[in-house]
């Protein structure tokens, strides 16, 4: 825009400024000549010539004829001259002339009969004052145009450079990015419409928070419904494929009996057989459906404050009858917040898995770590039939590795810990240190009396 405004003010000094003196010039003399036939006092001619750098001349009409003009107009030009004059009009000729004045613009106008007034001004004049004019408007145009530049650049940053961050703004938004905001603080146009693209950018960011959380919930929902058609006929095939053997135990004793066995022995061992049988079914229905509760999310925590060791001393007194080794390394006085019938069942099944699956003459080892905001329980034993390998598959349903054959059991009991466990919101896992114990671990949370009066 300068350099446009620039060469405009230039181009016009070149092409229209010499006109447009010559033309003020022209009504300089007009104004002159008036002045000089309308007055009716005495002027002085020789203050006006000075005042106004032109040459007064009063002539006959004759004159026209002679030296001065001969070579300048025709005969013909003459005679419409005097003509012209006769009828009052005013002449402006632009005439080289042979003498010093050079080029100069003479005014003809008719003063009394037979008279003409001649007023004369040298053009020369004029271009040297335009050559100056132009001289010293052009220096002044670069002046303004460094300035203008300068001026230009400081108010383009201040414009450009918002918008370009609102670009950028305008981008991330495109992109979900919301972390970025206008932060300037302006009372034109550009602030207000960087205030509104922080009110549209808190407004999406909000409505696609709250687009993302239904979506998580129906997706949850969704994989809820899948997993629990999924445990649905996974219950079914896990009951079927565990209820088979001790079914046709119950059928083929049952029949036993039916044929009237003659040992009063024999039926009393058909009965216990078919009564035991018929236990373990009972207790596989009762831990199958209780996992496939804590897996559908039916199985709702009550969380309390607890003593941990307490815990984990009634789960280890149950098994004082039968003498085994289990020494609890850790504290008395740790506080947890918990659900008791989860972290119970959890102990209870992993510290009878360790007392069922460990070397004889082995102890069992319940230590207690501390961590920041929660306890770690690990409960170890001595194997010598489990590789890492194993570890991957530990935690699956009706899984027997090689150390449980010949012991009693369904292969369910690691399966309902990972179920309580993660239904309890608590981390845990396995690994298999030196000498080869195995390492089952979870955490607890601590108790924390803000957290317990909150709950």
């Amino acid at each position: 825009m300068v350099i446009l405004f620039v060469s405009i003010i230039v181009i016009c000094d070149k092409l229209y400024l010499e006109k447009y003196y010559i033309n003020e010039k022209e009504k300089d003399l007009k104004a002159i000549g008036k002045l000089i036939v309308e007055s009716e006092q005495i002027i002085n001619f020789r203050a006006l010539e000075v005042q106004n750098n032109v040459e007064i001349l009063i002539k006959d009409k004759e004159n026209l004829r002679k030296e001065e003009y001969k070579n300048i107009f025709t005969n013909e030009e003459i005679e419409e001259m005097k003509e012209r004059l006769s009828k009052g009009e005013v002449i402006i000729k632009n005439l080289l002339l042979e003498d010093y004045r050079d080029k100069v613009i003479i005014l003809f106008m008719e003063y009394k009969k037979d008279r003409y007034l001649e007023i004369i001004t040298p053009i020369s004049i004029i271009q040297d004052s335009l050559e100056i004019s132009f001289s010293y408007n052009l220096r002044i145009i670069f002046i303004l145009f460094v300035i203008g530049s300068v001026i230009a650049g400081i108010f383009s940053r201040a414009i450009v450079l918002p918008i370009l961050r609102l670009k950028d703004i305008t981008n991330n938004i495109s992109k979900l990015d919301f972390s970025q905001s206008f932060k300037e603080k302006r009372k034109d146009e550009i602030g207000e419409l960087g205030s509104s693209i922080n009110k549209m950018s808190e407004i999406l960011r909000k409505n696609i928070e709250e687009i993302t959380e239904v979506n998580q919930k129906l997706r949850n929902d969704i994989e809820r419904e899948m997993k629990i058609e999924k445990l649905g006929k996974e219950f079914v095939a896990y009951v079927s494929h565990e209820l088979k053997t001790p079914i046709a135990i119950i059928q083929g004793y049952s029949q036993g009996l039916k044929e009237n066995i003659n040992s009063e022995e024999d039926r009393e061992f058909y009965c216990d057989v078919i009564i035991e049988e018929s236990q373990k079914m009972s207790k596989l229905v009762r831990e199958l459906l209780l996992m496939s509760q804590v897996e559908a999310g039916y199985y709702k925590n009550d969380k309390s404050k607890y003593n941990l060791y307490d815990l984990i001393n009634e789960v280890v007194e149950r098994y004082d009858i039968s003498s085994e080794n289990i020494e609890v390394i850790g504290g008395e006085n740790y506080q947890v917040y918990c659900d008791e019938i989860t972290i119970d069942r959890v102990l209870d099944n992993l510290i009878g898995n360790a007392v069922k699956y460990k070397v004889e003459n082995t102890d069992v080892m319940i230590r207690l770590r501390e961590k920041k905001d929660s306890w770690k329980i690990v409960i170890s034993n001595l194997t010598n039939n489990i590789d890492k390998k194993d570890l991957s598959n530990i935690w699956a349903p009706f899984l027997r590795l090689n150390s449980s054959i010949g012991k009693k059991g369904h292969g369910l009991g690691l399966a309902l810990v990972k179920s309580f466990l993660q239904n309890h919101k608590s981390k845990f896992g396995v690994y298999l240190s030196e000498k080869n114990y195995v390492n089952f671990w979870f955490e607890v949370d601590k108790f924390q009396s803000e957290k317990g009066e909150n709950q």
